[in-house]
């Protein structure tokens, strides 16, 4: 009772406000339960969606902090003649150069690396540009000295290396044992490469075919004249893969032509001054004069692992997409039903607190700072752990195919603020709406319970057969599903949210799984492809410089034929895709090297004459269809006009494949064959065999689809990683949701939960009286969830998009069970856990009248 003594003390010493908070606060206390529930629920959406939106920053900042810090290249410099330091002088003279820096690099047979010789590239060490990073150990001091890629772990520190003795037979023009002082090296260091971030290290004529690793020795070490690759840095900083840069350096690229044209030419003239003629006799000498000279001026888009990890990250960020968005809707849905609920059965209580003098702004303020510490709290957490745990679990994914190095990371301040808005609007926001509607009413109107909802009839007592037939207790649990249609709602999106989310995780896992072996197993079923240095257009058989390849081919492939293959552009309305124009030169034999076929399975021919065929991805893009006549354009701006014949089913590149005759109608001339489709014999060494055929004077490259396959498969591997993170998140989210909804309607339903158990319900009878509800709507949710985790699914892939890769859009049966049944086991842990508060329930409180 409040007397008038203690009224005064209260409006003396202990004002309103300091009281106001002491409820408060002691409200959290005893509710606690709600109240970590709601942290929890905002932690895991917050957690969720920021871990996954910084994840692409924090790898892209890790990786141009790394570059950045070793000054990778800007401009590779290359000669067949190689260049000298007066032409390193010159070049960081020119315009904007920070620094130009000569170096030597060349392949070399190692001893006795694991069971055979292995080939290492072998470089001195840099000074300005392209600086290692030191792993372990020290840098070399002295001539024999070397440090090792650091991803090598068959060579540790301390070992010694040495140079094979025929490495010169290999294929190399010019023997390793005269280019290297040193032929053996003791290893003092592994290092990191601005040149190697990525697996590949490459392929070589030596050996096996395939680059095993890196070494880098002291430039003294190397007795040559002349370097064989100059690196040049500008001093222009550039966001890393920015418009800004390539565009930059595409307008630095004619410049860079003229100089290194000039520089080429001249060290021409001296050595054929120094051979004995004259300058009057160079003087008017042309490099188009100069046989087998040239010189090459490569970017950074020429360097494997920069290309790759812009594609590769790209995967993160399709899922960052739309997968968070999805996922924090489901916690603001239930955390927004959470605080409704609050304030509803908190009525008495605001009535109790307006009729004693509380003003709306001071009532509403109890409510808004309880949900909004729960939101703070929780958004907080949520944020450090969320940024925290994602990119670090990611970022270790991605060590499979990328260098260690720890991952720095970035701070969105943008995106801090969004969540923590979005994190107050879901709980404080909710809570003010419901307050105010609250607060309407009188006092005393708020301290009487609400009149219970006129009962109703549910439609299956609409059909007597069924109807007549349900036990009692089955029928009051149809009444209670159907009669609280919020809770029903509310359950069964927060349900179906949950197991759409973990069917579209399960799903992604489907999709990307066994994708490079569909695609080199299934589709492309060629072994390799031959690059000539020199076009092919008439007969085969009479053409000088195919012929001693073709010996080669005839000893160690089964098949292989003559194909045309270069990129031209797709031109349409909204801009031009560049795409792989290919013409066999015998269309009948295309089925050794590809499955032409649609997307149920159907054969598709190879195109006549006017017609091509193109791959899904690219009618999926643009929006054709069998019959869409299309044009494709080359570097000349030639054009090709043809008739879409069928759409086959790819996952890698894009391409339009037309027939030879096609080609000659329109173009007035014979293809071009510069490529060669093979297979090789059963039983043989791709590599070995590629290393064979680079020795060949006509082939400029060889490429191994199984490395193309496993490159692919790695790649894809470091997905797994965040679908298990989906999966274990919105396998969380699944548990939270049921726990808050579960949470409420119990509490919702104290009365009728302590009338039941006060008419003699044991307790395993009032349980299933309880969670029979849940189950029922727990299976309603399942139902919805599924039809909605195919559409989230599909959009989802969609939003997966890596540079010339496409995506199948499939979900295994199984994942269709793994999501059933996990929700289940959920709804069964929730029940578990809240059987206890069932248990604590004292019928005598729950029963008192609030008369």
């Amino acid at each position: 009772m409040i007397t008038s003594g203690t009224l005064k003390i209260w409006n003396g010493r202990w004002p309103m406000k300091s009281m106001m908070r002491r409820t408060t606060f002691r409200e959290i206390k005893n509710t606690f339960g709600r109240f970590a529930a709601i942290m929890a629920i905002i932690a895991l959406g917050v957690g969720f969606f920021s871990g996954l939106k910084m994840t692409k920053p924090d790898m892209m900042n890790t990786i141009s902090n790394f570059l950045d810090k070793g000054n990778f290249y800007d401009l590779h410099l290359l000669s067949t003649l190689g260049y000298t330091d007066d032409d390193v002088d010159s070049f960081a003279g020119e315009k904007d150069v920070l620094y130009a820096e000569g170096g030597y690099s060349l392949d070399v047979l190692y001893k006795n690396q694991g069971e055979n010789d292995r080939v290492l590239k072998t470089m001195s060490v840099p000074e300005n540009i392209n600086k290692l990073s030191l792993v372990d150990g020290r840098m070399p001091e002295k001539e024999d000295e070397c440090v090792v890629d650091a991803k090598m772990d068959s060579i540790k520190i301390g070992d010694v290396i040495e140079v094979a003795d025929d490495d010169a037979a290999e294929g190399e023009d010019s023997s390793t044992q005269d280019i290297l002082k040193v032929k053996k090296f003791t290893v003092v260091g592994t290092v990191n490469s601005p040149l190697y971030i990525n697996f590949e290290r490459g392929t070589t004529t030596l050996g096996n075919g395939k680059i095993a690793g890196f070494v880098y020795v002291s430039p003294e070490a190397f007795d040559s004249e002349c370097y064989t690759d100059v690196y040049v840095k500008f001093d222009r900083k550039f966001d890393m893969y920015a418009d800004e840069y390539e565009d930059y350096i595409d307008d630095r690229m004619d410049e860079w032509e003229s100089i290194c044209k000039t520089s080429v030419l001249d060290r021409y003239k001296d050595i054929l001054m120094a051979k004995g003629m004259t300058e009057d006799m160079v003087k008017d000498i042309t490099l188009d004069d100069a046989d087998g000279v040239n010189y090459y001026i490569l970017g950074r888009e020429t360097n494997i692992g920069y290309v790759c990890f812009e594609s590769d990250s790209d995967i993160v960020n399709g899922v960052a997409k739309v997968f968070p968005v999805f996922f924090i809707l489901v916690a603001v849905l239930v955390c927004m039903t959470t605080m409704n609920r609050m304030v509803e059965e908190q009525r008495s209580m605001i009535g109790m607190l307006k009729a004693l003098g509380y003003g709306k702004a001071a009532i509403m303020g109890k409510y808004m700072i309880y949900s909004g510490t729960a939101a703070v709290v929780g958004c907080a957490g949520g944020y450090l752990i969320g940024t925290y745990v994602f990119p670090e679990v990611i970022w270790y994914a991605y060590h499979m195919m990328y260098i260690h190095v720890p991952l720095e990371r970035t701070t969105d301040w943008t995106l801090v603020i969004g969540v923590l808005a979005a994190s107050l609007l879901c709980t404080v926001g909710t809570t003010w709406f419901s307050c105010r509607y609250e607060l309407s009413e009188t006092a005393a109107s708020l301290m009487r319970p609400k009149a219970p909802k006129p009962g109703k009839r549910v439609f299956l007592e609409h059909i007597p057969f069924i109807w007549k037939r349900l036990k009692f207790l089955r029928k009051v649990s149809v009444r209670n599903v159907f009669r609280y249609k919020k809770r029903f709602f509310m359950m069964i999106i927060g349900i179906s949210g949950c197991t759409a989310l973990l069917l579209t995780g399960f799903g992604i896992n489907d999709s990307i799984s066994g994708f490079a072996d569909n695609q080199y197993g299934k589709i492309q079923v060629g072994d390799g492809v031959i690059t000539l240095n020199t076009s092919i257009a008439g007969d085969r058989e009479e053409d000088e410089h195919f012929r001693s390849l073709k010996d080669r081919l005839d000893e160690v492939t089964s098949c292989y034929d003559l194909v045309s293959e270069s990129t031209w552009d797709l031109v349409r309305d909204g801009g031009v895709k560049s795409v792989n124009m290919v013409i066999m030169e015998e269309p009948e034999h295309v089925d050794r090297y590809m499955k032409f076929a649609d997307k149920d399975g159907a054969k598709i021919e190879y195109p006549g004459k006017g017609e091509a065929v193109i791959n899904t991805a690219l009618a999926e893009q643009y929006d054709l269809k069998t019959g869409d006549v299309i044009t494709v354009r080359d570097s000349e701006m030639k054009e090709i006009r043809v008739s879409v014949s069928g759409i086959f089913r790819n996952h890698v590149y894009n391409y339009v494949y037309i027939s030879p005759e096609t080609y000659e109608d329109q173009m007035g001339e014979a293809p071009q064959y510069k490529s060669v489709y093979f297979n090789l014999k059963e039983g043989a060494d791709s590599h070995e065999i590629s290393a064979d055929l680079m020795g060949d004077a006509e082939t400029a490259s060889v490429t191994i689809n199984k490395d193309m396959k496993n490159r692919i498969s790695k790649m894809m591997e470091s997905l797994n990683y965040i679908v298990i993170v989906v999966i274990l998140s919105a396998g969380a989210l699944a548990f939270i949701v049921l726990y808050n909804l579960t949470n409420i309607n119990i509490t919702e339903r104290l009365r009728e939960i302590a009338t039941i158990k006060v008419l003699g319900f044991f307790k395993n009878e009032t349980s299933a009286y309880v969670f029979r509800e849940n189950r029922v709507l727990t299976t309603f949710g399942i139902a919805v969830g599924l039809v909605l985790g195919v559409f989230l699914h599909a959009f989802v892939i969609g939003q997966i998009k890596v540079d010339m890769v496409a995506f199948d859009t499939y979900i295994a049966p199984m994942s269709y069970v793994y999501s059933i049944v996990l929700t289940f086991v959920f709804n069964f842990l929730v029940n578990r856990v809240m059987s206890v508060k069932l248990d604590k329930i004292n019928m005598a409180e729950s029963l008192k009248s609030v008369e």
